[in-house]
């Protein structure tokens, strides 16, 4: 199918893949600009931090996804971006960027013309390391669904792996000159950052220390054949001590090479890498991740992983929907699930399998386990249980009303026979088609990667989505993506979810009020 060039064209103007061995041993060097001896992971209300998560990407039908990272800090950065799959988390894409004090990375995700997998391209002068070809690779997705398919959809995430010490070899290195050139030196990159750092002099003598604060990234969704756009910002964690100060991370540097990792069990929580016979055998590109021990407080990646969680998890979200045909509006609401991986993952071998994290006690974690997620063979994805989907008393019209009684003659899809009541949000980066009469009709998003349909009692209105798990809520991002037309000229929408606390319906008349 030929391309337009209007993704290109805007990704010239606001800005290749391959994957490049035991890892370098966490670190705690002291770092630059924050003080040392991070305790804790929160959401930073900012949107500037140590980490960032892109809640999702598209390159389906037309769309294309702009992506831009920002480095605020007087330091150097490296900087490591990991393109996830919506299906179950699988890495897709993963490189190093070596930001300069001062940087912005700008670049623009897009399907390949010729194999129709997701390519990464840009036109930015910030040194990379592992940025080859621009190509998602599908050798780690379900080899039994549509390789190709599977690299267009999912989330980003991006983690500072370590400042980089001013004045050094390697920030001479990545520093733009006064015509904004980067030298990026390969021997030179390679000498400092193609290997284990074994210890901290040599992580000093390399020219990194501790991870500050410092980052932000912001998002556009573009489809080329409705001119449509959507856009937002990056959700930042940030690191900080135990008065709630920003503060250094531990250093978790890996090279961006092939290689095995020793005892790879202290680095990351995903289970597909766990034990003597792992499903996925890590390689040193693999890490790190988002359950990688980041601050002093956890000695474990499961640790990690839930205090990550901990920070993005909520009772229930609720949004609007849009879908009044006289103004040709669709809606779709994404669901992205981050930090789902380092709690239940799937084994493609024979018809598939959840295979949860296992410390002992508990399959999975507090937020993600046996309890409220099961493997549906027919989707091959790992899905989370809402019991709580908008109906009686958290739904509503655009005048008050809600349904009087819940819906009973139609299916969410997808779902078990039989059971209608309970929504399933499938893979982990879910997007819920409202209205939609089925999986295969068109939508804002046109996604099918982990696609499912809602249908409200109401054409226009809000609604309250219980997560489940009452207990501790789930770590939960996205949008409400909403497409709408004026005669021939298409706008995008895109409201973020918001958290309104305990699921409980609102006490409201489900009826017209009078006049």
């Amino acid at each position: 199918m030929k391309k337009s060039m209007l993704a290109m064209s805007v990704a010239a103007a606001i800005g290749g893949l391959g994957f490049a061995g035991s890892a370098l041993a966490i670190v705690n060097l002291g770092g630059q600009g924050a003080t040392a001896g991070a305790t804790m992971v929160r959401s930073a209300g900012s949107g500037v931090g140590h980490q960032l998560l892109f809640p999702y990407f598209s390159t389906q039908g037309d769309n294309a996804t702009l992506l831009s990272i920002v480095n605020t800090d007087t330091v150097g950065k490296v900087v490591k971006v990991r393109f996830r799959g919506a299906g179950n988390s699988d890495d897709l894409l993963d490189f190093q960027v070596l930001m300069s004090p001062g940087d912005v990375w700008t670049a623009a995700v897009s399907q390949d013309a010729t194999t129709g997998v997701s390519k990464l391209t840009t036109q930015d002068n910030t040194c990379t390391v592992g940025l080859v070809t621009g190509l998602a690779s599908t050798l780690r997705v379900d080899p039994e669904k549509d390789g190709a398919n599977e690299t267009r959809e999912g989330y980003v995430e991006v983690i500072n792996m370590a400042d980089i010490v001013t004045g050094s070899d390697l920030y001479n290195t990545i520093k733009h000159d006064a015509n904004g050139v980067a030298e990026c030196d390969a021997e030179v990159i390679d000498d400092l950052l193609g290997t284990d750092v074994a210890d901290e002099a040599e992580a000093l003598t390399r020219g990194m220390t501790n991870p500050t604060s410092g980052l932000f990234g912001d998002w556009i969704l573009l489809n080329q054949a409705n001119t449509a756009a959507w856009s937002g910002a990056a959700t930042a964690l940030v690191a900080v001590d135990a008065n709630n100060l920003l503060a250094a991370g531990n250093v978790v540097f890996w090279p961006q090479k092939f290689g095995p990792v020793s005892n790879v069990e202290d680095y990351s929580a995903d289970p597909l890498f766990a034990g003597s016979s792992p499903i996925v055998e890590a390689q040193q590109y693999d890490l790190p991740d988002l359950s990688t021990p980041y601050v002093a407080s956890v000695t474990t990646p499961a640790e990690q992983a839930d205090l990550a969680s901990s920070t993005m998890a909520v009772r229930t979200l609720a949004n609007q929907f849009v879908t009044n045909e006289s103004i040709a509006a669709v809606t779709d609401w994404v669901f992205s699930q981050p930090t789902r991986r380092y709690s239940v993952a799937v084994d493609y071998d024979g018809t598939g399998s959840a295979i949860y994290r296992d410390d002992g006690t508990t399959l999975g974690s507090i937020y993600f386990n046996t309890a409220n997620t099961s493997y549906i063979a027919s989707e091959r994805q790992v899905c989370l249980d809402t019991t709580s989907a908008p109906s009686i008393g958290t739904q509503f019209d655009r005048e008050e009303r809600t349904p009087v009684t819940a819906p009973t003659d139609f299916v969410q899809s997808p779902n078990v026979p039989g059971e209608v009541e309970t929504v399933l949000l499938c893979g982990e980066t879910s997007v819920y088609s409202i209205n939609a009469e089925s999986r295969t009709e068109a939508s804002a998003l046109n996604a099918s990667v982990a696609r499912g349909n809602y249908i409200m009692d109401y054409t226009d209105g809000w609604a309250a989505w219980g997560m489940g798990n009452d207990s501790t809520g789930v770590p939960v991002l996205g949008s409400a993506f909403i497409r709408a037309a004026n005669g021939t000229v298409n706008y995008g929408f895109a409201y973020p979810h918001r958290s309104v606390g305990g699921f409980q319906a609102i006490t409201r008349a489900v009826a017209p009020l009078p006049n």
